[in-house]
């Protein structure tokens, strides 16, 4: 089952899953319509690529849509993937990127230094 990588649409359509689950396809597509400006048919068609990715399932009559997987799995898939595919599994090199880019708020700089042991 590949969910270490999600499009963005399919991104954008598993907020809506996870954020309403469980919930019908109707109304996926009702909440994308107003978020996103889809068609019925757009987002039915991305509902049948996270069938085929097995992160979400169907069922009964109404197309209950239930996912299979939280969003910290895809981030953490997706978080992986990036290591090893850009940073060569370079944790500290990864993490000095974000923070020479600017990309960490100072806020969460003292969350780091605890997640570090450094604290």
């Amino acid at each position: 089952m590949e969910t270490n990588k999600l499009f963005e649409a399919e991104w954008n359509l598993m907020d809506i899953v996870w954020e309403n689950a469980p919930v019908t396809a109707s109304r996926v597509s009702a909440i994308a319509g107003q978020r996103f400006g889809w068609a019925k048919n757009t987002t039915y068609t991305v509902l049948k690529r996270l069938i085929a990715k097995g992160v979400i399932q169907r069922g009964g009559n109404d197309f209950t849509v239930t996912p299979l997987v939280s969003r910290q799995q895809i981030r953490r898939g997706e978080a992986c993937a990036l290591l090893e595919k850009r940073f060569q599994g370079d944790a500290a090199g990864l993490l000095e990127t974000l923070l020479e880019a600017g990309s960490v708020p100072p806020e969460q700089l003292p969350r780091l230094r605890r997640l570090l042991g450094e604290d």
